[in-house]
């Protein structure tokens, strides 16, 4: 997708193969309308960085927020599916087992509170956070929960690039990295794209998020059957008549 400095969407289209060569041919067309990108944000797909050093080396590259987190949760939410097996299987005391699997059913049923922001819960929520809590004191549980907080703040206290790199040098001084092996795959990721992750706070200009999750999901909706929409065809047609309607069609006083 291709936003203009307003943020208004300009282009669009599908790829039969996400791989380097599509992507240049893409972004060469791009070029050879006149267009000068400026900022690219993408996913953590490998063929987007070389695709784009290659057709406009000056671009900046920043990897999407949604994303960023995305990969997060992946490593956390695997790490917790691990401790939700080991914490059932633990007591082979038919008392204790029975005890441990409706808490187990119960981790597992509110399981979302421990990747909700804080400020995103209900009152009820937060109740239920905090019993998960209590249930299950100085386990991974609670670990994951104070670990997306020091996550957190990296991402909306640090004002600048160093301080970035400063905030995520003291969670390994802290020693999260040797506290379970998902914390060190998250900080060894969030080490290894360092400088995508936080152009914004390199680059004046840039933002962390690019709103294509919202733009796709507003290109979805013309596939489904409430807008009569079902195929690519379809869509672009309207599209084309959105465009046209908003920049040909006279303006009524």
């Amino acid at each position: 997708m291709l936003r203009d400095e307003h943020g208004r969407l300009l282009f669009s289209a599908r790829l039969k193969q996400r791989d380097q060569r599509h992507l240049q041919a893409i972004l060469r067309w791009l070029r050879m309308l006149g267009l000068h990108i400026q900022t690219v944000y993408v996913d953590f797909w490998s063929a987007y960085p070389p695709a784009i050093r290659a057709i406009f080396p000056d671009a900046q590259i920043q990897y999407d927020f949604f994303h960023v987190i995305q990969n997060i949760h992946r490593h956390l939410y695997k790490a917790l599916t691990t401790y939700r097996k080991a914490f059932k299987s633990a007591s082979r005391e038919p008392a204790q087992r029975q005890a441990r699997e409706a808490l187990h059913k119960k981790l597992w049923k509110h399981r979302y509170l421990l990747f909700t922001n804080a400020e995103n819960l209900s009152d009820e929520q937060h109740r239920l956070l905090q019993e998960l809590l209590n249930e299950h004191a100085d386990t991974l549980v609670e670990h994951i929960v104070i670990f997306r907080h020091c996550l957190r703040d990296v991402f909306n206290e640090s004002e600048s690039f160093q301080q970035a790199v400063d905030h995520l040098a003291l969670l390994r001084v802290e020693g999260w990295s040797e506290l379970a092996e998902a914390f060190r795959k998250v900080l060894t990721f969030l080490q290894d794209h360092l400088d995508q992750i936080f152009t914004y706070l390199r680059v004046p200009g840039v933002q962390r998020h690019s709103l294509a999750e919202c733009t796709i999901r507003g290109l979805r909706r013309l596939e489904w059957g409430r807008q009569g929409f079902k195929t690519q065809h379809g869509r672009v047609e309207h599209l084309k008549l959105l465009l046209w309607r908003r920049y040909l069609c006279p303006v009524k006083p």
